[in-house]
């Protein structure tokens, strides 16, 4: 008679004289069924597997099964005999529950989305690895990465009993059993551990793409032989046009602050456009919502503080500042007064919780530089230069999971840099002070959108607005393009993109998407289509292959080809217009990427080939007379740049470090210029070694070694007659031919970092307690990159007052070393 009884009622009473839980589900067995009645087949599955099983009667009356298992585990042989018998397993307590399904339909897929974030301060933890697996068996059902909000969606998931596995550098990894009902779908909160242990100064990796080799941002800036002013930099998703710091050895942004930085070198992903170069994303901090906190330092360099903590239960702030100040250190080259060298900067958030999953903020960064320097000749001539420049943003956004599929995000951006070059002349040829002033302002609106449609297909689109505005004047002493006026230029930028993240199969994801841009002036209006392509092949868990192909059109250019703008970060940009084409480039890289001792060693190889079209150079006009504007003087030719690069990553134990050696081979080639024979740019790195080692003999000490060799070969050009002063090249301007002089020694740091450098620096550092605060203390050995003026200022007679003057590069030596002392403390 069907009664509502539980047929294994005696299941935990048998569990108590059986071997624990884990052992016995991971016990296997070797079975076949042949139209075997279900419930003798269940009875069997308890007594092989020790497990309880609970269900009604008369669900099973009636029923046979027809199975076939071999080695099978207590899950797999339950999905087998279960199988098109309309039941399926839930787990409550200690219990397996057998329920039939609604109408004898196959059961509603379920959703498992939720965040991950470190236990301690709940920052979100970008690109954590979430698994989803049978348990008892290795078989992954459903895997993927947090973005960078540290969100992740699992989709179209059978119901049933699993393990989720979370996994992330530097934290201990989670595993927890879940019981996934039909059709459910949560959002649920994750936290990590963090493993403590002593860094050997803050150093963040990013990922350069979803689909590429993890990247080290501790090299700089410097990406595939392109100069720093064809990278895009984001701060909290707000551009910075030029943030750089002179000389090159203090870091972008104060570390303290960071909470990811992300490094794009090929395989660009469709939200980002605008610069044919790599892509530099940070991310700060939301700051500790338990209690504040801190860190202070002062050191021969610079000093730094961060403070964070909470403002109330919903909202936490982070405050961080530093001030550098590496002229203290400076060497003398000559009898002349030193170069003044100082840098400030501030950055600010505050982050508040909303109903449900919702997040709202508000950053804002503010950096200044100076630079002074005053030389002298023997004539009793002086020359005093003064430049200042900075930048300054304010970011607020919105971020919330309107469904455990649908994550979402808007922005609104304000962003400013520009400069101040004061130059003045005195002595016998004295002249007037000299005077340049630029600025460009963006403010920009962002909405953006991830939607995780099943487990084949994630959904990422946006769009973007930006309004520029470009104001300045160049004078003649500060370029030999000049005297020149860049007001009036303030063009609308609107973007589009859509990608899908497409799993072809279990080893195989592709990224399919593209970018639309219309950039509107009154100069001209431009329109953009740029593809982006990428493909990962999984070989087996520790070995990948990965592939790209990236369009990208820059319609906003820098100018860094005359003058002050060769070697000083007080660069301007200029927009496009139907006399200045857009540039465009096509990125195509392939590499490969094998892990080994348990992750603990990195090897990754790649090549890559990057062809530009429209590129821009410049000439200027030597009859001094003849009015030029930028637009006239401008150049257009093309540029290939290849090559490729090893690396060799240890994360893990008491040696930690990277060896990488790049190799890129540049041309480019103007009709104008060499004849238009093709030559190697300026800005080339030809090869280039890069080592960071880090030495832990115990816990509170850390010994330290980073070198970074690099080649710079001059520009190979044509032979050409012997001249006074720079050879000679033709054009035609608004048809007048016109003769126009070139410098051959071109000077650009590429964001800091000198031609042909070397750089070299040891390390020691010791962690100690005074009282219940942990402190910590490192002297660093240092060569003269960075800290040492690398340029000898000259003094001319020249009539033509935009040659009256001419900076030398003297790149400084590997040694001697200089000390750099500091001492931090942790509250």
């Amino acid at each position: 008679m069907a009664r509502r009884t539980l047929l294994i009622s005696l299941a935990c009473a048998l569990l108590l004289c059986t071997e624990s839980e884990a052992q016995t589900r991971g016990t296997t067995h070797s079975f076949r069924f042949e139209n075997a009645p279900l419930r003798a087949a269940l009875d069997s599955l308890l007594r092989w597997y020790d497990v309880p099983l609970v269900y009604l009667e008369k669900d099973v009356e009636g029923l046979t099964v027809t199975a076939d298992c071999r080695a099978c585990t207590f899950e797999e042989a339950l999905r087998e005999v279960l199988a098109g018998k309309g039941l399926f397993a839930l787990m409550v307590g200690e219990q397996v529950l057998l329920q039939v399904r609604r109408g004898g339909a196959e059961p509603a897929r379920a959703i498992l989305a939720g965040t991950v974030t470190d236990s301690l301060t709940r920052e979100p933890l970008i690109g954590a690895s979430v698994a989803l697996r049978n348990v008892g068996s290795e078989q992954i059902i459903r895997w993927g990465l947090t973005n960078e909000f540290g969100f992740f969606s699992l989709t179209r998931i059978e119901p049933g009993i699993y393990s989720l596995e979370i996994r992330s550098i530097g934290y201990t990894t989670r595993v927890q059993r879940l019981t996934i009902a039909e059709g459910s779908s949560t959002v649920t909160a994750f936290a990590l551990e963090p493993r403590a242990y002593l860094l050997p100064e803050v150093i963040i990796e990013g990922e350069r793409s979803a689909l590429a080799a993890a990247e080290g941002l501790s090299r700089g800036i410097f990406i595939r032989s392109t100069p720093t002013d064809q990278n895009q930099y984001f701060l909290e998703g707000t551009r910075i046009y030029n943030p750089q710091h002179y000389g090159g050895v203090m870091t972008t942004f104060n570390a303290d602050a960071l909470r990811d930085v992300q490094v794009v070198a090929g395989g660009v992903p469709p939200f980002y456009g605008g610069r044919i170069g790599g892509i530099l994303d940070v991310t700060l901090r939301n700051g500790n919502s338990d209690g504040l906190s801190g860190t202070a330092q002062i050191g021969s360099l610079a000093s730094t503080f961060s403070v964070d903590g909470p403002l109330d239960d919903f909202t936490s702030f982070i405050v961080s500042g530093r001030r550098s100040y590496p002229n203290i250190l400076l060497t003398q080259r000559d009898e002349t007064e030193p170069s003044d060298l100082r840098s400030l900067e501030l950055l600010t958030k505050v982050s508040h919780g909303l109903s449900g999953n919702g997040r709202l903020s508000l950053s804002a960064y503010i950096g200044r530089d100076t630079y002074q320097r005053t030389v002298g000749d023997r004539a009793g001539q002086e020359l005093a230069n003064d430049f200042r420049w900075g930048n300054t943003t304010a970011h607020i956004r919105w971020v919330d999971v309107l469904s455990p599929s649908l994550f979402v995000h808007a922005s609104a951006g304000y962003t400013r840099y520009g400069f101040d070059v004061n130059q003045r002349r005195s002595g016998p040829y004295s002249v007037e002070p000299s005077f340049s002033r630029y600025a460009i302002e963006d403010v920009s609106l962002r909405a953006h959108a991830e939607y995780f449609y099943d487990d084949q297909h994630t959904m990422r689109s946006g769009v973007e607005l930006v309004h520029h505005r470009m104001e300045g004047t160049i004078s003649e002493f500060s370029s030999q393009l000049a005297p020149l006026s860049l007001d009036g230029f303030a063009p609308w930028e609107l973007s589009i993109y859509l990608q899908d993240q497409w799993r072809l199969i279990p080893s195989v994801t592709a990224e399919l998407g593209g970018r639309a841009t219309s950039f509107v002036g009154r100069q001209g209006t431009f329109s953009a289509l740029d593809p982006r392509f990428a493909l990962l092949v999984n070989l087996d868990d520790n070995l990948r292959l990965y592939s790209s192909f990236s369009a990208v059109t820059q319609f906003v250019h820098p100018y860094r080809n005359s003058g002050l703008f060769l070697f000083t970060p007080t660069v301007f940009y200029y927009p496009s217009t139907t006399r200045v084409r857009p540039t465009t480039s096509l990125l195509l890289s392939l590499g490969l990427v094998k892990n080994t001792d348990d992750h603990r060693y990195t090897f990754a190889v790649e090549g890559y080939y990057r062809v530009t079209q429209k590129l821009h150079e410049f000439v200027f006009d030597t009859t001094r007379y003849l009015p030029v504007e930028i637009t006239d003087a401008v150049l257009f030719g093309e540029g290939t740049v290849y090559g490729g690069e090893v690396t060799i990553t240890r994360r893990t134990g008491s040696v930690m470090g990277i060896l990488r050696y790049s190799l890129s081979l540049a041309r480019n080639r103007f009709s104008e210029i060499n004849d238009g024979r093709p030559y190697t740019p300026r800005f080339n790195r030809t090869h280039e070694l890069y080592l960071s080692l880090s030495y832990f003999p115990k816990d509170d000490w850390m010994f330290g070694v980073l070198c970074l060799l690099s080649s710079n070969p001059s520009p190979k050009l044509a032979p050409e007659p012997p001249q006074t002063e720079a050879p000679v090249v033709s054009t035609k301007i608004r048809e007048v031919s016109t003769e126009f002089t070139r410098y051959t020694d071109h000077v650009d740091l590429n964001g800091g970092r000198l031609p042909g450098f070397q750089r070299l620096e040891f390390r020691i550092a010791h962690s100690f307690d005074v009282g219940a605060l942990p402190c910590q203390a490192s002297l660093r050995m240092v060569n003269g990159y960075g800290i040492a003026d690398p340029f000898v200022w000259e003094i001319s007679n020249n009539s033509d007052e935009r040659l009256r003057w001419r900076a030398k590069l003297e790149a400084p030596d590997l040694f001697p070393l200089y000390p750099v002392l500091s001492v931090g403390v942790r509250f």
